[in-house]
């Protein structure tokens, strides 16, 4: 539409002024008029540009066929007509030329303009944003001048000082806030950025009438107060973030005082207490563990446990657990107490009872094993077993044993009565024996009862021998018994148990008894007593140490067992039968030494 109508307007100025123009030179006029081309030239220059140029030309060629057809063409008058065409074309460039630039300014001034009223818009909507965040956080903000004095405060500082009305805080001094801790306020002085976590007192702001609030007490808060600098660096002020934090501090000291309260009731427990994450690794180890296994808590933190306390014979199984655990959270030895043989530092195993329960903890499977040392329960248990059986076997002589001898001794005193003085000898000889085996039953029971009453110690077997009555007709010889045993001090009774069933049972050819101590391939002690009796036949060497076997009472070699069964040492027969008896006490390593190392 607009450009329909600039060139109507171009057409009509341009036909008007040819109409002009010929009746001009029509009636002889030449000059003047001219001038009234510059409208449709100018006009067609500034709308069209370079168009415009070539309609300008257009119309000087009109003006100059005009002039050779309706004036005398004189030189004169050709020349000021060309002179003419030129100006007008001249002008028409010029004026294209001018307009050109005229566009673009106009078009870089309003693209500006439009940049300028997005970059206006992109200000207003950033300020709103801003404004939103700062009006809705939940972090009370306050913005104080270079002076130190409060000029705005978002609604969540006004809640947080349980102030209603911002103008009463308006003006506040930072630097005089009785809160504001003294080290803290001379950081912010001195331009640095502070951050501290510490008590705000509203009865201070009270007592002080430093502004109107609605809440009492103590609470917690975290400050961060920030320097606001201009470009020279100044400071124009300052920005403070202050977020409470009394309910996190109250959960910390609920978490710390539990934190601390756990670990004096795991530290002070009687028990191991061992807490192991998803790997197997352990991540608390108590005092009683110290104690228990021999290693600190900082050795032991981050260690896989059964590297520290298992056998090495279930290692394997161990680790199996662990990993099946990790993914579970089961496994066969959780949640039921269960009686196992653990390590302690120094390689020794000892008994223990624990009891596994898993954690879930961030998603992780991690156990706690509460252990606890049965070694000393196992012992009293052993204790009361043997003491049960000596018990038994005590009873079964004074009920069983004794009380046959008696009956003997009476059936033969019955005997005795009845019968002629002739044969009367013979029963009260049966009668003195009985009496006798009765006392030595009775004697075994005081000897059998004092076994294991005293500690067990280091015995000298060279001391052990002495005082032993060898008949003068026997040869005694002896060789290695420079070496001390660990035994029951009653372990001499063995020794005297061993001449007497040699005296008694070796027969009437007995020459040489031998003792000697020699180290086996094992490290064991061997012990051997040997004589060059008549020996113990093959049926007889299996029973020999049972309670009650044998031609006198039956007790001396059962005796023995017991005596060095007490720290773990064994008897056995092992003679040729019709070349002697030969009996070998093996002393494990560890509980017999030289005299010389001693």
């Amino acid at each position: 539409m607009r450009s329909s109508i600039q060139a109507g307007i171009l057409a009509a100025s341009s036909l008007a002024v040819i109409a002009i123009t010929i009746a001009c030179l029509a009636n002889g006029i030449t000059t003047v008029f001219t001038h009234i081309f510059y409208i449709p030239i100018v006009y067609a220059a500034y709308y069209y540009l370079r168009r415009g140029v070539a309609v300008s030309a257009g119309l000087g060629a009109i003006y100059l066929a005009l002039v050779l057809i309706l004036t005398p063409a004189t030189a004169g008058i050709i020349v000021a007509a060309l002179i003419r065409v030129a100006v007008f074309i001249a002008i028409a460039v010029i004026v294209a030329a001018l307009a050109a630039r005229l566009r673009a300014a106009v078009a870089a001034g309003l693209e500006e303009e439009e940049r300028l009223q997005e970059l206006n818009r992109e200000i207003h909507r950033r300020e709103g944003w801003y404004r939103a965040i700062y009006e809705q956080s939940p972090i009370a903000i306050g913005v104080y001048d270079a002076s130190g004095k409060l000029a705005h405060a978002n609604p969540a500082a006004l809640d947080l000082l349980g102030v209603r009305d911002l103008d009463s805080l308006i003006g506040f001094p930072l630097f005089e806030d009785p809160n504001f801790p003294d080290d803290q306020k001379k950081n912010l002085l001195e331009g640095r950025t502070t951050h501290y976590h510490a008590q705000f007192d509203f009865e201070r702001v009270r007592s002080h009438n430093l502004y109107p609030t609605s809440r009492r007490g103590v609470i917690w808060l975290d400050r961060l107060i920030t320097p606001i600098r201009d470009d020279g660096g100044s400071i124009i002020g300052y920005l403070v973030h202050a977020n409470e934090t009394t309910a996190r501090k109250q959960a910390e000291d609920a978490l710390r005082e539990s934190e601390e309260m756990f670990r004096n009731v795991t530290q002070s427990a009687y028990d191991a207490i061992v807490m192991v994450d998803s790997d197997g690794r352990v991540t608390f180890w108590n005092r009683a563990a110290v104690k228990m296994f021999g290693y600190s808590e900082d050795e032991v933190r981050g260690r896989p446990v059964h590297d520290l306390i298992a056998p090495a014979d279930v290692l394997n199984a161990a680790e199996e657990g662990v990993r099946n655990f990790a993914l579970t959270g089961t496994g066969p030895v959780i949640g039921r107490p269960l009686e196992r043989t653990a390590r302690r530092r120094d390689g020794k195993e000892f008994p223990v009872e624990l009891t596994i329960s898993p954690l879930n903890i961030g998603g992780a499977w991690h156990a706690v094993a509460v252990i606890r040392d049965v070694s000393e329960r196992k012992e009293a248990e052993a204790a009361l077993r043997k003491a049960h059986r000596q018990l038994q076997i005590l009873t079964g002589i004074t009920r069983h044993d004794i009380l046959n001898s008696i009956t003997a001794a009476d059936g033969y005193m019955g005997l005795y009565r009845d019968a002629d003085p002739a044969t009367r000898e013979t029963y009260l000889e049966k009668v003195h024996l009985a009496i006798h085996k009765i006392q030595r039953q009775i004697e075994f029971t005081r000897q059998y009862e004092a076994i294991g009453t005293l500690e067990p110690g280091w015995q000298n077997l060279e001391t052990l021998i002495q005082g032993l009555e060898v008949p003068s007709s026997i040869s005694f010889q002896t060789s290695g018994l420079k070496r001390e045993i660990y035994a029951d001090p009653m372990v001499k009774q063995v020794f005297e148990n061993l001449l007497d069933n040699t005296l008694r049972h070796g027969g009437d050819g007995v020459s040489r008894i031998t003792l000697t101590a020699e180290v086996s391939d094992g490290g064991d002690l061997l012990v051997t007593w040997e004589d060059d009796g008549v020996g113990v036949s093959g049926e007889d060497k299996k029973r020999i140490f049972e309670r009650g076997f044998g031609k006198h009472t039956g007790l001396g070699l059962f005796l023995s067992r017991e005596i060095l069964g007490l720290t773990g040492i064994t008897i056995t027969e092992n003679g040729i039968p019709g070349s002697g008896a030969r009996f070998v006490i093996r002393v494990p390593a560890g509980k017999w030494r030289d005299l010389e190392q001693g």
